[in-house]
């Protein structure tokens, strides 16, 4: 592990920053509270002003006092990196080591009481858990927040002490009667769930009825089905003549994602730069944003051929919004499909937009194309015919159960290699057919 110190203006004072790095897993950097003249700071190390010859009493103190200052200002910077050092020996597994650790370590965050109502609890829980979760998700619990923050207006506050199995269940009603999906209502009871068992980590009374709330065969997702593009349907999209710029854009950034099964937040960022070659194969080495999974990500032809279609380079973005890029792109690749006559009816949950709920509904499949179909399309298509294990070091998935969640035809697919393994087993275990044995009569 290395720890660095550097500079990032030539101003006076200038701001000390720090680095750590070791291998590449880990590359964080943070802002310190120390500064310094920049010309008394060289590649991370302080310079002592000399006395000049034939200097005054006078000048000699200044000097001195100069001096006094940068030792004191290097043994800060010793001090903080022996911090670092014993926080990085001491850290658990689980710990995520980024820029916003470095961060705390700097400037620790002070705890705040807990808040005792549900509805506060919720941004409580959020700035605990800090970078530790997605904006995405961060997102989604202040949904189910703004959900409970409803529902108390038609009683009264809700403290988290009070929420036991009588509260879940008249919630529960309140959400059906308001028309909330199964899935959504499961969603919310398993959120809130997981904030009270995080409170009662923070000191907050808890009801001992929170460890029944969810469990049971009533609060089993129904699980959606995966909208995947077929090896046929791909090459549909990769041939179809497109005379429109931006559908033909939105077109090869499809094709990237579907050999590539990167987010839409990380295929968009994607740079040429990266590209490395290992024993002749085309990668991009690359760190995958939600998760800061660092990937080696195998360009396949396809993905060659349009690099080299564009001179060299990705396809251009589509805006220098982040969001706006991938809100754009989703709604051309619904187009994108459509020319390629990706029609087959498929049912799916879509949001209604005068109840602003999802509802289950048959439409043709270009419709229900999303930004996430190249991730599913890559699992789905290749898996039983590559290792799983390979599969997920290039889709970034921690664990199996994460990967299986993008196959949409895990189940049948399963099925199908049982009865040929078994069909296989028992071909290879048949007994040779019996043969007649003569005994031997004692005559010739």
């Amino acid at each position: 592990m290395a720890i660095t110190f550097y500079l990032q203006s030539i101003k006076n004072p200038a701001s000390i920053y720090v680095r750590i790095r070791e291998g590449r897993d880990i590359d964080a950097k943070a802002k310190t509270n120390l500064s310094i003249n920049p010309e008394r700071f060289d590649k991370g190390k302080i310079k002592k002003v000399k006395v000049p010859n034939g200097a005054t009493a006078e000048s000699k103190a200044e000097v001195q006092k100069e001096n006094s200052s940068l030792i004191n200002l290097e043994k800060d910077l010793a001090k903080l990196s022996n911090q670092i050092t014993t926080l990085l020996n001491e850290r658990e597994d689980f710990e995520i080591i980024n820029s916003d650790w470095l961060k705390n370590v700097i400037n620790p965050k002070v705890e705040r009481m807990a808040p005792s109502k549900l509805v506060d609890y919720f941004e409580h829980y959020i700035d605990c858990k800090g970078s530790d979760i997605a904006t995405s998700t961060v997102k989604k619990i202040r949904v189910f927040k703004n959900r409970v923050l409803k529902y108390e207006k038609t009683i009264k506050p809700i403290y988290i002490e009070n929420i036991d199995l009588m509260f879940i269940t008249r919630f529960e009603d309140w959400l059906r009667d308001d028309g909330y999906a199964k899935n959504t209502i499961i969603k919310t009871i398993k959120t809130i769930k997981e904030v009270c068992y995080h409170s009662k980590s923070r000191g907050i009374k808890v009801n001992p009825e929170v460890e029944q709330i969810g469990l049971g065969k009533d609060y089993v997702y129904k699980r959606a089905e995966h909208i995947t593009l077929n090896e046929d349907e791909i090459q549909r999209v990769e041939t179809v003549k497109l005379d429109d710029k931006q559908l033909d854009i939105a077109r090869d950034w499809l094709v990237i994602s579907l050999h590539t099964a990167q987010r839409v937040s990380d295929f968009l960022r994607f740079k040429v730069e990266d590209i490395v070659d290992i024993e002749g194969s085309k990668f991009i080495d690359f760190r995958q944003q939600k998760t800061d999974t660092p990937v080696y990500i195998i360009l396949r032809e396809p993905v060659l051929k349009i690099i080299e279609k564009r001179g060299g380079k990705f396809p251009p973005i589509f805006s220098d919004k982040a969001g706006s890029n991938s809100t754009i792109y989703n709604k051309l690749i619904k187009l994108v499909c459509k020319e390629a006559k990706i029609n087959e009816l498929v049912t799916v949950s879509i949001k209604n937009k005068k109840t602003n709920r999802y509802e289950l509904k048959e439409v043709k499949k270009y419709l229900a194309v999303s930004t996430h179909i190249g991730r599913r399309s890559f699992a789905t298509n290749y898996y039983t015919h590559i290792d799983t294990m390979l599969l997920m070091s290039q889709t970034g998935h921690k664990s199996t159960k994460q990967f299986m969640d993008y196959v949409s035809k895990a189940d049948k697919t399963n099925a199908t290699s049982l009865a040929k393994g078994f069909a296989k087993f028992d071909e290879l275990n048949k007994k040779p057919a019996s043969m007649k044995v003569l005994h031997n009569t004692g005559t010739e």
